[in-house]
């Protein structure tokens, strides 16, 4: 029995020794021939590709398998897919218990895969697709065999990509590559993973959590250390029009996926940092736009809910360097733009698009086979909000090169802030902002912006902010340079769908601006400190209310250039415009004075068919205050220049409206030097189209010698003394201007005479003379009149006209304005004598007497007395009063006859007896002899008769025989003249040295009297 036993047991062993050794012999030998042969034969045919394996080791009794240098590789010899060692342990009595495979190890080393995108798109990886299309999938899906795999390891893994679809060749290479999967099941529990990946760069990936297939799940951490942004550019290059030159990208991130009957994945990313990223136009050594920090926390994502959110975005120390092009165009939208090699590169990436479509399209075919399609309902729209958004320490450098020269903005340091920012549009968004602008001023904002419908409510503060960076702005449209100014000032803006759609409430302030005209290198326009306060403006409907103006030390200049044009107009023309000169004092103007004046053109009626204008926006300022300013004013047109100016001008305007029945009040005060004072005071409305103007100005103790410019050139003279006032009104209503000019001139005197060939030719000393009164007084009114729609009108030139009109009409008729003045008539200067007689009747007694008050009152004036005849006059009434006296001497001579009282009967009256012995006797005493009659008086036989007829020819014999010379004729002009001089000086305050005597031809015959003219010197 016991030898049955044995022989039985010795047979059971061998039995097993031989099981023992062909399973060794199948496991050892035969097992890695098989999958060699397997590997070389039925991969090719399978998937095209040639296959290559080093050893292969199986141990049957350990249940491993060891590969060694496996390779895959593309018909054209391109190694496609390779690992240098693979090491499977199977666990036998586990996969029994667990009723599982259940792997001990799964030990991959040196993996690699190399992906090639070729130049027409196609990934070469694409090579290991089956030759044959897999069978159709099943109606219900077979569930997973139950696996557990206690370690999965790869290591020292590579993956290299070379991307040739693009003008410039992409190469990327991720190495080494280390995973680690452990407790691996594809039942719930799934199973924890490690995965890391470094570049050549240094760039590292990690990833590890936990993965289930059963359903499909996963969550885990995932964190980026240093990707190069300069990596990321390198493979879209051909795509960008710009260059990455440095950067890094880190990231932190939790998620948790799960594929069930929705893909659903919730990911919390931590961080996102981006440091060091600067990027520059292609052909530029310039980086345009900076960011050394870029920094995104607390992101979360669920895709099946779509929605995000993040907590903060922060972007710190940022620099752009912008600018305006020439042609509007902004800088940095050129690195938007594509390269132009990118047409180039076209078609390669429609092929690359195309291949992946169908690579795509070939992958979920068996997808689309296995369910029949079902209508899906229109997706949610995602929800995003970012809690805050923020921009600290930015560096903005900003050009506008638009002009010449560029201008230059710098914000520095930037920060803007923005919380509550979504993808609802609707939400506010609160924003912030403070910067310096161009390291002085500052601007910051607060507010809310609602997005759609566009809203706001922002408050602006602004502080010291240089005007000077607007100069190339400014030199675009005026000649003048700003050199200096500062903006200050708040604001609060509203802007909605609401009327009024725009409302701003605001203070304003511009401090210390100083201008030059290019000119004339010299000051322009300047003030110490201007402020707008209460500035309330809105939009539909619009209007503008202005509580209050107030300017400090103000200061312009207004210059007459020599050309006669305004600087006023020049500056503000703008560069290389051309002003046109106004016309000179003498051309035509528009209007003259009252006693002048022509009515001027009517303006056409409207036309009541047009269409009516949009309303003006409705403004009003309230209150316009200055303190302490200053006008200086020069003309350059005249030799030697004029340059005077008005100084410590304060005053306010109340009420400026643009309503058509508001009058603001004026009252304004300054002083021309330190004892002339200027008022300008009255009712105006400025704003509104209906102008209205009622001002009255008056300059009062101006020292006329700072006139002498306007006096030499004009006058012809010199002034060595003399002071000023005027007192104008200015009244404009419905555009009429009536305008009233009130001069008055004390103790004018002239001085040295000049060469001016501008001076008018009239006597200016005698009209001046003329017009000053005898406390030395000149008083004038000049009336203008016109309207202000003639472009023609100027009211300096019809002033100028007007007063040349009167100084003419002064010394071209100087007695007519005297008798007008003193009485006497307008012909005062006119003294009427007798024929042959010196005496003054009672009528030029009258005049002499009006000449003598006119004298007193004009105390400069000198007033010259001709001594004058006329001869077809004087002469034979010098016969008649000679004739006279003999007779009346040879009646007083005769024998017998007594004198009597009273004057003697007219010669005429005479009985013709006596009549006839006086001038018998007269006969021979002067002629000598007995008359000797002619026959046709002899003839006479009547007595009376007789002796009537010798007694007319005796007459006439005697008067023909009285000779009167041209002595006897000036004896008589100088008795006339006397008795002028007489009555001027004779009992009168009239100086005698200021009455002359002179021999003249100023006489003539009036009616048959002798009238002598005066003149005045």
């Amino acid at each position: 029995m016991l030898q049955f036993t044995k022989k039985k047991a010795l047979r059971i062993a061998a039995v097993m020794t031989l099981l023992v050794a062909l399973y060794a012999l199948a496991g050892f030998v035969l097992a890695p021939r098989l999958l060699r042969s397997a590997v070389l034969e039925d991969i090719p045919k399978t998937l095209g590709v040639t296959p290559s394996v080093g050893d292969i080791h199986v141990n049957p009794f350990l249940l491993r398998l060891e590969v060694g240098e496996f390779a895959l590789s593309a018909p054209n010899g391109e190694k496609l897919l390779a690992f240098r060692r693979l090491f499977v342990e199977f666990e036998l009595w586990f996969s029994i218990w667990h009723r599982a495979y259940s792997f001990a190890n799964i030990d991959i080393d040196g993996p690699s895969v190399n992906a090639v995108v070729a130049r027409d798109g196609r990934l070469n990886l694409m090579d290991l697709s089956p030759k044959v299309a897999p069978a159709k999938a099943q109606e219900k899906k077979a569930p997973l065999p139950n696996i557990r795999i206690g370690s999965f390891k790869v290591r020292n893994g590579l993956v290299t990509y070379d991307d040739r679809s693009h003008p410039s060749d992409f190469a990327a290479r991720l190495e080494p590559i280390n995973f680690e999967l452990a407790s691996f099941t594809t039942g719930v529990e799934g199973g924890r993973f490690t995965f890391t990946g470094i570049s050549k760069l240094g760039e590292r990936v990690e990833w590890h959590g936990h993965v289930s297939v059963q359903p499909i799940e996963s969550d885990g951490e995932f964190q980026i250390d240093g990707l190069r942004a300069h990596t990321i550019w390198e493979y879209l290059e051909d795509r960008l029009g710009f260059l990455v030159k440095s950067g890094t990208i880190d990231l932190n991130a939790t998620y948790k996926f799960s594929l069930q009957n929705a893909v659903d994945l919730q990911a919390t990313v931590s961080r996102i940092l981006v440091s060091d990223l600067a990027v520059r136009p292609r052909q530029s050594d310039v980086d345009w736009i900076s960011v050394p920090s870029l920094l995104l926390r607390d992101t979360t994502v669920d895709l099946l809910q779509r929605q995000a959110h993040s907590d903060s975005l922060t972007l710190t120390g940022v620099k752009l360097v912008t600018w305006l092009e020439p042609d509007g165009s902004l800088n940095l939208l050129k690195l938007m733009q594509p390269p132009a090699s990118n047409a180039a590169g076209a078609p390669a990436q429609s092929a690359t698009n195309a291949a992946t479509n169908a690579a795509t399209s070939a992958a979920a075919a068996p997808a689309a086979n296995a369910a029949a399609p079902a209508t899906t309902p229109a997706a949610a729209p995602w929800k995003f909000d970012l809690r805050e958004c923020a921009l600290r320490e930015a560096d903005i450098s900003a050009e506008d090169r638009s002009t010449t020269p560029a201008a230059k903005v710098r914000l520095a340091p930037f920060s803007l802030k923005a919380d509550g920012a979504s993808l609802d549009l609707a939400k506010p968004v609160t924003v912030s902002l403070d910067t310096r602008i161009n390291d002085s001023g500052s601007l910051s904002a607060s507010g809310d912006v609602t997005p759609q419908p566009l809203s706001a409510r922002v408050a602006v503060k602004l502080d010291s902010i240089e005007l000077k960076a607007a100069q190339p702005y400014i030199a675009q449209y005026t000649s003048m340079t700003l050199l200096a100014g500062r903006l200050s000032g708040d604001a609060k803006v509203r802007y909605g769908a609401g009327k009024p759609t725009l409302q701003v409430s605001s203070d304003i302030s511009v401090a210390g601006v100083h201008t030059i005209d290019n000119a004339l290198h010299d000051d322009f326009v300047n003030w110490d400190r201007l402020e707008l306060s209460g500035i309330n403006f809105q939009r539909d409907p619009d209007r503008l209310v202005i509580e209050q103006v107030a300017a400090r030390k103000l200061y312009a200049r207004v210059i007459i250039e020599p050309d006669d044009s305004l600087n006023v107009k020049r500056v503000l023309a703008g560069p290389g415009a051309t002003v046109i000169a106004p016309a000179p004092p003498g051309a035509p103007v528009a209007a003259t004075a009252v006693s002048q004046a022509k009515p001027a053109a009517a303006k056409p009626p409207p036309n009541p068919s047009a269409p009516n204008k949009a309303p003006a926006m409705p403004m009003a300022v309230k209150k316009v205050v200055l303190y302490a300013s200053q006008a200086n004013f020069a003309d350059l047109s005249v030799q030697p220049n004029f340059a005077t100016g008005i100084q410590n001008i304060e005053g306010t305007v109340l009420g400026l409206s643009s309503k058509a029945d508001s009058r603001a009040t004026v009252d304004i005060h300054g002083a021309v030097g330190a004892f002339s004072p200027v008022a300008i005071t009255g009712q105006v409305n400025l704003l509104s189209a209906a102008l209205y103007t009622d001002l009255s100005m008056s300059f009062r103790n101006m020292d006329l010698s700072i006139f002498n410019p306007y006096s030499g050139k004009f006058a012809g003279y010199n002034i060595t003394k003399g002071k000023l006032s005027t007192l104008m009104h200015y009244k404009v209503d419905g555009r009429k201007l009536d305008a009233q000019h009130h001069i008055t001139v004390e103790q004018l005197e002239f001085g040295a005479k000049t060469e001016s060939k501008d001076a008018v030719s009239l006597p200016i000393k005698l009209a001046v003379a003329l017009l000053k009164d005898r406390n030395g007084v000149i008083d004038l009114d000049i009336p203008v009149t016109g309207t202000l729609d003639d472009p023609t009108f100027r009211l300096g030139p019809i002033i100028w006209k007007v007063f040349v009109n009167v100084l003419e009409k002064a010394v071209t008729a100087p007695f007519a304005l005297l008798g007008a003045l003193f009485g006497g008539g307008p012909d005062l200067q006119f003294i009427d004598f007798r024929p042959g007689l010196a005496d003054l009747d009672s009528a030029a007694s009258d005049k002499v007497h009006a000449v003598v008050k006119a004298l007193n009152e004009r105390p400069q004036l000198k007033i010259e007395v001709p001594i004058a005849f006329v001869a077809e006059l004087d002469r034979p009434a010098l016969v008649e009063v000679q004739f006279s006296t003999q007779v009346r001497d040879a009646l007083s001579t005769m024998p017998g006859r007594k004198k009597t009282a009273g004057a003697a009967p007219d010669f005429a009256q005479w009985e013709p007896a006596l009549k006839l012995e006086i001038l018998t006797q007269l006969y021979a005493k002067n002629i000598g002899g007995e008359p000797k009659y002619p026959e046709a008086i002899t003839g006479i036989k009547t007595k009376p008769e007789l002796a009537a007829a010798q007694a007319d020819f005796l007459s006439q014999e005697l008067h023909r025989h009285i000779a009167i010379a041209d002595g006897d004729l000036t004896s008589l002009g100088q008795q006339r003249a006397q008795a002028v001089q007489r009555a001027l000086l004779t009992d009168t305050q009239i100086d005698p040295e200021r009455v002359f005597l002179a021999v003249s031809d100023k006489a003539k015959n009036e009616t048959g009297m002798v009238r002598l003219e005066l003149t005045l010197k």
